[in-house]
């Protein structure tokens, strides 16, 4: 068997979240994207950034101890913000701005960014982008729009990282999403901790 170096593969928040709140819309795609990891092509990194972001779950209880379950899986990789990364992510935030870029804004709306997202590259997602690049990513998976944008039309062209919506290439479609929106062949979503 070939020893070949897994892939690193950098979730934002929106990723982080889909799963600890188990959004029916993102969670199949997401979990059947862990098979990666759990076989070991890829690893999962998790910029210190969106552990900071993931606050608040969707019912209103703190995210820390689910999120610290699932920082616990063994393929999970924490990225730590280096001084590499901070400058990196000033860099990002300077360059994708429309105060520099004047095309920016249209561009962006015209790819399907809403106006009110399509100013400028926000700190945390520039953090979030920084991180991939700097820790040589190959992917880097996200829902936001504008980091979807800037993936296609500058990112990737420069720089091979690919920056999308999860792969979902290992999505099972001849099996039916079960009642909790998982898929038959993957894993079932994270339990809520029991209440207090």
């Amino acid at each position: 068997m070939p020893s070949s170096k897994p892939t690193l593969d950098v979730w934002d928040s929106c990723c982080l979240l889909g799963v600890l709140n188990g959004e029916k819309d993102k969670l199949p795609a997401l979990l059947s994207q862990t098979q990666k990891f759990e076989d070991g092509t890829a690893v999962l990194g998790i910029p210190s950034v969106v552990v900071s972001e993931t606050v608040t779950l969707s019912d209103g209880t703190p995210a820390e101890e689910k999120m610290n379950k699932f920082l616990d899986n063994p393929y999970v990789v924490p990225l730590q913000a280096t001084r590499e990364v901070a400058t990196m992510s000033s860099r990002l935030q300077y360059r994708f701005d429309t105060k520099r870029l004047t095309d920016l804004r249209t561009k962006a709306i015209a790819a399907g960014v809403p106006k009110d997202n399509a100013n400028k590259l926000k700190r945390a997602d520039a953090d979030v982008l920084a991180t991939a690049l700097v820790y040589k990513a190959a992917r880097l998976t996200t829902y936001d729009p504008f980091l979807l944008f800037i993936g296609k039309e500058y990112i990737t062209p420069e720089t091979a990282l690919v920056i999308d919506l999860p792969d979902t290439s290992l999505l099972p479609f001849d099996c039916p999403p079960s009642a909790d929106g998982a898929s038959a062949s993957t894993p079932a979503q994270p339990t809520r901790p029991p209440a207090e």
